[in-house]
């Protein structure tokens, strides 16, 4: 499962969960009260204003709006039509590519503008998404960020994620939190490899979906959850930082992502002890380091919604000099919703 970077070239990068989710407790993020109404009731003014322009190209009357509020609208719309960050995914595709907005002297966007790039948003990610080869395909997420400005263009930068959904993942039992990875199982730290009793899931794959099972809070019956202002942060590649978690004295080195150099033989299976170890680092780094970077932290009431925990290979004439994970991690805020108009799919 070699892991690459991606932009318009569409180059993907392949990473799959876990077939094995477990019926742990999911640890809560705050919900505030009717905040879900408000939310939808302006991505829904939104779309009425695109769709007046649509009504009536020749209307001399000129709406402005500001580059936020540009951003966070079509981020906004584009995921509460055709987003599905609910649902349980295997494997994921995660496609990066960049547009530039129009801005105009008084340093807003012209709700023309806007339009005309919406529908440019559209067809590229509709391009990217039709370009990931994946079982039962859906859209996962759209992350729309505001890049650099060149003279009257605004770059913006869309990181789109889509995967395939998987239906309930049959349980561990006993689910322990403390230790959710049975002894007597080994673990291909990635590539695809199968584990040791033969289900096709590398330790890559497993990470990510007990990190998912866990973390992710699920939304009450009969409504769902929606995200706006999406962040993504992740790890770099080869990047280290100390596991907190003092249990599993013999697992080494004593970082919160898998990391080993120059492997040999075994260095390429992880344990239960390994597992358990790393599953308790990559869970401080989306909790704690990541939403807290003294650079650029989070914004109050972001909840996580999707973790990927991605395995690297490098290499050097040939010799694998390292090998290793590496996390991406998906926070919104949060709204819960019993309405529910989506287009299923792009």
């Amino acid at each position: 499962m070699k892991k690459r970077n991606l932009f318009i070239t569409i180059a993907l990068v392949i990473v799959a969960a876990t077939v094995a989710f477990v019926s742990c407790k999911k640890e809560q993020a705050p919900v505030v009260p009717n905040q879900g109404n408000s939310t939808l009731a302006r991505i829904k003014d939104f779309k009425r204003q695109l769709e007046a322009i649509e009504l009536n190209p020749d209307s001399r009357t000129v709406t402005y709006m500001s580059i936020p509020d540009a951003v966070w609208n079509i981020e906004a719309l584009f995921n509460y039509t055709y987003a599905h960050p609910n649902d349980a995914y295997g494997q994921t595709v995660c496609c990066d590519t960049t547009l530039n907005l129009p801005v105009c002297s008084n340093d807003s966007v012209s709700l023309v503008d806007l339009n005309v790039f919406n529908g440019q948003m559209y067809e590229a990610v509709l391009s990217l998404y039709q370009a990931a080869v994946l079982d039962n395909k859906r859209f996962l997420i759209l992350d729309v960020e505001a890049g650099v400005r060149n003279g009257n263009l605004q770059a913006i930068e869309l990181n789109t994620v889509q995967g395939s959904v998987k239906g309930e993942q049959p349980q561990i039992d006993p689910p322990h939190p403390w230790a959710p990875f049975a002894e007597g199982i080994l673990w291909f730290y990635g590539e695809d490899h199968e584990n040791s009793i033969g289900y096709p899931v590398d330790a890559a794959d497993t990470l990510t979906g007990m990190l998912n099972a866990v973390l992710v809070k699920k939304a009450p019956e009969g409504s769902e959850y929606i995200y706006t202002q999406i962040k993504r942060k992740q790890t770099e590649i080869g990047e280290t930082h100390l596991n907190p978690h003092s249990g599993y004295q013999n697992v080494s080195p004593r970082y919160c992502e898998f990391y080993k150099e120059n492997p040999i033989g075994d260095d390429y299976w992880l344990d239960s002890d390994q597992m358990n170890y790393y599953y308790f680092g990559e869970r401080s780094l989306v909790l704690d380091t990541l939403p807290n970077d003294a650079y650029d932290p989070l914004p109050a009431r972001h909840a996580l919604f999707h973790v990927i925990v991605e395995d690297f290979e490098t290499k050097e004439n040939e010799i694998v000099l390292s090998i290793g994970h590496h996390v991406r991690a998906y926070y919104g805020y949060m709204d819960v919703i019993q309405d529910s108009t989506h287009i299923w799919n792009l």
